[in-house]
């Protein structure tokens, strides 16, 4: 999975300088698995800033997240493997001359904590995705190397605290589980640390296929328990009707939009991971509701 970025998105001055800009600590990336060769995916991410070193990892976990995707759990010992919410990692694995990037859907705060990261991949015909499908097991090891500059969630001390509207589509959701991840470590911090950066309020409105693919659901249903009013979330499913009273049985429209603004108010960023054709439609509607292209940053993935 790698980056395919829009011309709206917001561009860093410079590769290698800080990832911190203006009022922009929150940026994101998601990366998506179509390439079919390295110096494709190599091409697409040339720019993007990557950490010098390729660290060793073993999976010390797999889990079905849906029946389209696996999730990982990686354990990386290297101290000097670090992430950013919303960045992603290469993937090397031993055997497989091309190689991948996935998002991470875990935060910066469970990395420091217990040296593991979280990964989810949709199942397709690429040759690193099959094998994770197929192949991987507890213990397998690989190799992984963090990057992504473009649009990456680390607001510090002393930055200005902004509300945050999520929109997700299908896998789409993991950079932004990675930041609703870190929001809420960054919410809990802030008790113990008044002088700690002050977290805005952050809402979802993620939409998917079917209920089986809102992957990460009951952890974010218990996210928003934990958090609430400080983080909220509503789901949508596009096709098989869900007959759960937390799922609304349509797609992410207008008045959505405008009830989730209203709620959060301002000042308001605006973060999109999802298929082409929903970035799209999601920009045009948040751009309707007065929302700034400025304040709007967007990802595709195919």
């Amino acid at each position: 999975m790698f980056p395919i970025f829009t011309p709206r998105c917001m561009q860093l001055s410079a590769v290698g300088k800080t990832l911190i800009t203006r009022t922009s600590s929150f940026l994101w990336v998601y990366s998506s698995a179509i390439v079919r060769t390295m110096s494709d995916h190599m091409d697409k991410t040339a720019q993007s800033f990557r950490e010098p070193g390729i660290c060793e990892a073993e999976v010390a976990a797999i889990s079905q997240a849906s029946e389209t995707v696996k999730a990982l759990t990686l354990k990386v010992d290297d101290p000097t493997f670090t992430f950013k919410a919303g960045q992603w990692v290469d993937f090397f694995i031993e055997g497989i001359d091309i190689f991948t990037g996935y998002s991470m859907y875990s935060s910066p705060t469970q990395l420091k904590e217990t040296h593991t990261i979280d990964l989810a991949v949709k199942l397709s015909d690429y040759a690193p995705t099959i094998w994770v499908h197929n192949q991987c097991v507890v213990g397998s090891k690989v190799k992984v190397r963090a990057g992504g500059d473009k649009l990456v969630f680390d607001p510090q001390p002393g930055d200005p605290s902004w509300n945050v509207l999520l929109i997700s589509g299908g896998i789409g959701i993991n950079p932004l589980m990675s930041l609703m991840h870190h929001a809420a470590d960054l919410h809990d911090q802030r008790k113990g640390n008044p002088e700690g950066y002050t977290p805005g309020k952050m809402e979802l409105l993620f939409s998917a296929s079917s209920k089986s693919e809102l992957i990460f659901k009951d952890t974010i249903d218990d996210l928003t328990s934990k958090h609430s009013p400080n983080i909220a979330a509503k789901f949508f499913v596009t096709k098989a009707s869900a007959e759960d009273s937390s799922i609304s049985n349509r797609r992410i429209d207008a008045s959505d939009i405008k009830a989730a603004i209203e709620r959060l108010g301002g000042p308001l960023r605006c973060f999109v991971c999802g298929p082409p054709t929903m970035i799209a439609d999601m920009e045009g509607l948040l751009s309707n509701a007065g929302i700034p292209p400025s304040d709007i940053f967007c990802e595709k993935w195919w």
